[in-house]
C-alpha cells in the first residue's frame, strides 16, 4: 500500500487534532483513538499533526519519526481550519488535510471528517446562533475533495442536507474501546468498590450520555413511570444547559423518591465497571451521528433497548431492543420485556458480544487511509 501512495503522491498529511486534549467527550475520544491508529499503521506518510496551542505543556504521546507537531491558535475550530491550517499546510507543503466538520476552500487537499450534522436534521435541539455557525460546514463541503463519517445513517444524513456536495462520502465507523468489558472481567474488590462509591442498587436500568432534551431523558422518566414494577434508573453524566428546567425538576423528585440515582460525571476508570453492573442499558436519544455508549454498553455485555430507525440499529444490529423514542409507551413496553425475560437478556448479551467485535479503531483508520487515496 505504501508504494501504491507514494506513486499517487500522497506523502505528506495533515491530520487536524486540536481537541486531542479536551474538547466535546465524543469528538475527543474519536481523534485520540484514529490518530493512535493512522500514526501506527501509517503506510509511509509524513503525518503532521495540527495541536491546539494551549495544550503546549501537555505530553503527546506519539515520538515517531514520521510524525510532526504543529501548534496552532484553537479558538474557534471553523475559524482556525477555515484560514489558518490551509496556510499551513502550503507552509509545510502537505499534499492534504483531514479536517474535523470544517474544511476550506484553499489550500491543500481538504479531507473532511464529518461527525454529524444533526443541526440540520433536528435543529430543534440547537440554539440560532449554533445554526448559523454550523451552517457553515454544509458550505465548506462544496470544496471537499473526500468526505468521511461515522456511520452510513450518518453518510444519509448529509447527502440529503447537502444537495449540492459533488465530493464522494465514504465511511469509518468508530471502534470500540478494549476496556468495556463483561462484569466477569472485573474483580469482585473492584465491583464492591464502584457499587460502594454510587451506592448503585442490586438491579438497575443504566443511561450513559449528556443530560439534554435531544436525548430524550423526559420520556425515558414517563417510561418508568408505566412499568409494572417499580425499577431504579441510574443516570451517568454531566447536565447540559440545554436541558428543560421542568425535566430537571422531575430529576430532582426523581432522586428524592430514591428510584433515580444522579452520578454526574464519572472517572473514566469507573464507566466501564459501572457499566458491567448494570441490567440492562437505555439509549432513547432522539438523534446521534453514531452512539458510542450502546456500543460500549453491547461490549460490556448489557442487553440494550434503544431507539429505532436511526444509527444505534446500525451499531447494534440483532443485539438490541427497539422503540419509538418518541412514545413513553414504546419505551416502557421494550424495558418491561427485557426486565421481565432472563432468557432474552442472556440471548441479546450474547448477540451484543459477537456484534461489538465488528468495530475496531485499525479498521476506522485503514477506512480513512483507503479514501483520502
Amino acid at each position: 500500500m505504501a508504494e501504491q501512495l507514494v506513486q499517487l503522491g500522497f506523502k505528506r498529511i495533515g491530520i487536524d487534532a486540536k481537541w486531542f486534549f479536551s474538547g466535546p467527550v465524543s469528538n475527543r475520544i474519536v481523534i485520540q483513538n484514529l490518530l493512535e491508529n493512522l500514526i501506527k499503521d501509517n503506510p509511509g506518510h509524513k503525518l503532521v499533526v495540527f495541536l491546539n496551542r494551549k495544550h503546549r505543556h501537555l505530553h503527546f504521546p506519539y515520538s515517531e519519526k514520521d510524525v510532526e507537531r504543529v501548534y496552532v491558535w484553537g479558538g474557534n475550530n471553523m475559524i482556525s481550519n477555515l484560514l489558518l491550517l490551509p496556510l499551513l499546510g502550503r507552509k509545510h507543503r502537505l499534499d492534504g488535510i483531514l479536517y474535523q466538520n470544517f474544511g476550506s476552500f484553499f489550500g491543500p487537499r481538504p479531507w473532511v471528517y464529518i461527525h454529524d450534522l444533526i443541526f440540520k436534521s433536528h435543529p430543534q435541539f440547537f440554539t440560532w446562533k449554533e445554526r448559523v455557525y454550523f451552517s457553515f460546514m454544509p458550505f465548506l463541503l462544496r470544496f471537499a475533495d473526500k468526505v468521511i463519517t461515522i456511520s452510513n445513517s450518518e453518510k444519509n444524513r448529509i447527502q440529503t442536507h447537502c444537495p449540492y456536495l459533488t465530493a464522494p462520502v465514504y465511511v469509518a465507523q468508530h471502534g470500540r474501546n478494549v476496556a468495556f468489558q463483561t462484569r466477569e472481567t472485573f474483580s469482585e474488590v473492584e465491583l464492591e468498590r464502584v457499587k460502594e462509591s454510587y451506592q448503585l442498587p442490586h438491579q438497575f436500568i443504566l443511561f450513559v450520555g449528556r443530560l439534554n432534551d435531544r436525548k430524550n431523558i423526559g420520556n425515558l422518566l414517563q417510561a418508568l413511570d408505566l412499568l409494572d414494577n417499580p425499577a431504579h434508573l441510574v443516570i451517568v453524566g454531566e447536565e447540559d444547559w440545554q436541558l428543560d428546567p421542568g425535566l430537571r425538576e422531575r430529576l430532582n423528585e426523581g432522586q428524592q423518591s430514591g428510584k433515580l440515582i444522579l452520578t454526574g460525571k464519572v472517572p473514566f476508570v469507573d464507566l466501564p465497571v459501572l457499566y458491567s453492573l448494570a441490567t440492562l442499558f437505555c439509549f432513547p436519544s432522539f438523534a446521534e451521528g453514531f452512539g458510542l455508549p450502546v456500543l460500549e454498553a453491547i461490549s460490556a455485555g448489557i442487553p440494550v433497548a434503544t431507539s429505532e430507525k436511526s444509527a444505534m440499529e446500525e451499531v447494534c444490529g440483532e443485539a438490541a431492543m427497539y422503540f419509538d423514542p418518541h412514545s413513553p409507551e414504546s419505551i416502557s413496553s421494550a424495558i418491561q420485556i427485557l426486565l421481565s425475560d432472563s432468557g432474552l437478556r442472556e440471548k441479546l448479551r450474547e448477540k451484543g458480544l459477537a456484534q461489538s467485535r465488528m468495530f475496531d479503531w485499525k479498521k476506522s483508520g485503514t477506512k480513512i487511509y483507503e479514501a483520502i487515496q
